[in-house]
């Protein structure tokens, strides 16, 4: 397991091809009773999380889009937009919610190999972020489709997302929680590459396990077993994950 930081949109992409098939067959088996049950995300139905994923591919089509031709497209007019269009589709039946995931990720995928290699460094207008190169795009679409797939609740947990994403999205949450005041001070070590990861001060318990595990409890998705603390204690509070 290893990340350098180095993996460009087109790498990524097959890793994304294959995350995408494993959620389809998740959203394939859905019931319409099933869709209506809780997901892990608090007030959030697994409809929710479903209709949620599919508009965050269509957003990063506008976004492929506004990179290829200048357009000025956002990825969504406001936080408003997002959440409307979340509810708009959450009270739909099992098959148009599957249907309409494949269609949107479908989308996203065929415009992302299509996507000029120029373009991949066109600044865009992201939500909350400001604006970022639209690289970005394949890279967060993976982390949406990973995470949220194991938001379902449907048999997908953090020690089944892939080696390369779990690597890459541990390196890249330990570094926002080092920009963080907010942080209590640890040092984290996946089992995989012995790497330390200061956060917070750094000056705290070393925190280390299997990256997967790592991921989970960082990202709030598993409660830390399998985790091993050095000296000895509980699992330090780690504030709410920003993606």
């Amino acid at each position: 397991m290893t990340y350098d930081g180095s993996a460009g949109p087109a790498a990524l992409l097959p890793l994304l091809r294959t995350s995408v098939e494993r959620l389809h067959v998740s959203a394939r088996a859905l019931t319409d009773e099933d869709v209506r049950a809780p997901s892990l995300l608090p007030g959030w139905s697994r409809a929710h999380v479903l209709t949620h994923i599919a508009r965050s591919a269509d957003s990063r089509s506008r976004l492929l889009v506004a990179a290829r031709t200048g357009a000025g497209l956002a990825q969504y007019d406001d936080e408003a937009q997002r959440e409307r269009e979340i509810e708009e589709g959450a009270g739909r039946r099992a098959a148009e919610l599957a249907a309409d995931l494949r269609g949107a990720l479908g989308g996203f995928l065929t415009a992302a190999a299509a996507h000029p290699d120029a373009a991949w460094e066109v600044p865009v207008r992201w939500l909350g972020a400001g604006t970022r190169p639209v690289r970005r795009a394949v890279g967060s679409l993976l982390r949406e489709v990973e995470v949220h797939h194991t938001d379902l609740r449907y048999g997908h947990r953090p020690a089944d997302w892939p080696p390369f994403f779990v690597a890459r999205e541990l390196a890249t949450t330990a570094a926002g929680l080092r920009e963080r005041d907010d942080v209590p001070g640890m040092v984290l070590v996946a089992d995989e590459d012995r790497v330390l990861r200061p956060v917070g001060d750094g000056r705290g318990p070393r925190v280390s396990g299997p990256a997967a595990a790592l991921l989970g409890w960082l990202t709030g998705r598993a409660g830390g077993h399998g985790l091993i603390l050095d000296p000895p204690g509980p699992l330090p509070d780690v504030p709410a994950w920003r993606s």
